[in-house]
């Protein structure tokens, strides 16, 4: 691989390396954590943020943290694969993480198909149980489809952080004939009997919890919820008083299961009422054009930003600037964005779907509106825009919470601890 790009190779037993710098190597006490993820970890999107921070903070716990990313192009689904962009591979953050225990092998992704990538994970965790100490691994999805007998050959507990925004694809509710036998085939032998094989499966959500054992089938004695955290530089971005509510944001992943179509429906039904007074950025990674022909179908190309996606300190920014975060994604397992806009003191319109309320209190720190229902949403929309003092202070009620109930520390002591209970 090139560009930055290493493959799964790990140095001399006594040491582990991060952008060619050596550190020790744990001490044998020490719990050793691998971390799988299936794709960069400077991919703009809410699981790369979540797995850098989850890591760190089980590093400052004490335990010895290796994150194992496929370094890969996340919307990239097709044959060929295409090269891995080198900007979204996350080095920038390697020596941050280093400080923190936390070492980091990146994975080649499989040349065939994106769900093969745990034939390569498998390998690299391989080679990195010869070279140290572990204790357990975490995966996120598909790519640790490969290694729970592998791992339980090699006495090593293994594990899921659920955090997918939405498991109701692995029902098997798909039509008898050939091309439902095979996805059923697929998602069994990639999805469910691992999670079913797994040590332990900490959920971000109750929602995600309750899916995993009604759906996937999971022994529910072996689910723990740990809730995700917010970098608390959201909570510090400074907020002034607005005379409108005028600036809307929608960040994330810019496809159809984000909202992102509800969204610009919703403020385009305002738009048709007269009430124009305001300017919608959208920031993220997608479906820019689809997003920019929606916008010209209702009438408001004019007041639609479509943006790329942005560094942290970007997002910050862009969060800095808005009085309202439109986000009416159609499923969610937690919502990290939800928690991030609020934790910037942005009170966030969104569907009542999945996780979402467990993040959004309605009424209180934002507004829901019932799944699909985009008369709703701009109904929500307007109650802001009606009102800026109540939204205002509903921010502000929304970041409170977020600092009380959502950090980093809590969620990586719930895992820490459940880990713990295993060994």
């Amino acid at each position: 691989m090139k560009t930055g790009v290493a493959a799964a190779e790990l140095p001399t037993p006594d040491s582990v390396a991060v952008d060619g710098k050596n550190r020790p190597k744990g001490i044998s006490t020490r719990l050793g954590i691998a971390i799988t993820y299936p794709f960069p970890l400077g991919e703009p999107s809410g699981g790369s943020r979540m797995t850098r921070e989850i890591a760190r903070h089980l590093g400052k716990l004490g335990a010895d943290v290796t994150i194992l990313p496929v370094s890969t192009n996340g919307l990239d689904r097709g044959f060929p694969r295409s090269r891995p962009d080198a900007k979204f591979l996350g080095i920038e953050f390697d020596a941050d993480l280093a400080q923190d225990s936390v070492g980091i092998v990146r994975v080649p992704q499989n040349p065939l198909y994106f769900q093969l990538d745990g034939l390569s994970v498998k390998k690299a965790v391989a080679n990195l149980i010869k070279q140290r100490k572990l204790d357990i691994v975490l995966s996120y999805f598909h790519e640790g489809a490969f290694l729970p007998s592998y791992l339980r050959s090699q006495n090593v507990k293994f594990g899921y952080i659920a955090t997918w925004i939405t498991y109701e694809r692995m029902a098997r509710n798909r039509p008898w004939n050939i091309r439902g036998f095979l996805q059923n085939l697929k998602n069994d032998r990639l999805i469910v009997k691992p999670y079913q094989q797994a040590d332990i499966i900490c959920a971000t959500s109750h929602h995600t919890r309750g899916q995993l054992v009604e759906i996937v089938g999971v022994d529910e004695s072996r689910v723990v919820v740990c809730y995700l955290g917010v970098d608390p530089a959201f909570t510090e971005i400074p907020r002034t008083r607005p005379k409108e509510i005028t600036h809307f944001l929608f960040f994330g992943r810019i496809v159809p299961a984000k909202g992102f179509i509800d969204a610009l429906q919703a403020v385009g039904q305002l738009a048709a009422k007269g009430i124009n007074n305001w300017i919608f950025r959208m920031v993220g990674e997608g479906k820019h054009e689809w997003a920019k022909r929606v916008a010209r179908e209702h009438g408001i190309a004019d007041k639609v930003l479509v943006c790329d996606a942005v560094d942290d300190r970007g997002l910050r920014n862009e969060l800095e600037q808005a009085h309202l975060a439109i986000m009416p994604s159609h499923r969610e397992a937690f919502g990290l964005t939800f928690a991030e806009a609020q934790a910037a003191g942005v009170p966030v319109v969104a569907y009542e779907a999945g996780s979402v309320p467990e993040v959004i209190q309605n009424g209180m720190t934002g507004w829901l509106a019932p799944l699909g229902d985009v008369h709703g949403l701009a109904q929500c929309i307007e109650k802001a825009i009606e009102d800026p003092q109540v939204t205002y202070h509903m921010g502000l009620a929304a970041r409170e919470r977020i600092k009380r109930m959502f950090t980093w520390e809590k969620t990586a002591a719930t895992i820490l601890e459940a880990i713990q209970a295993l060994m």
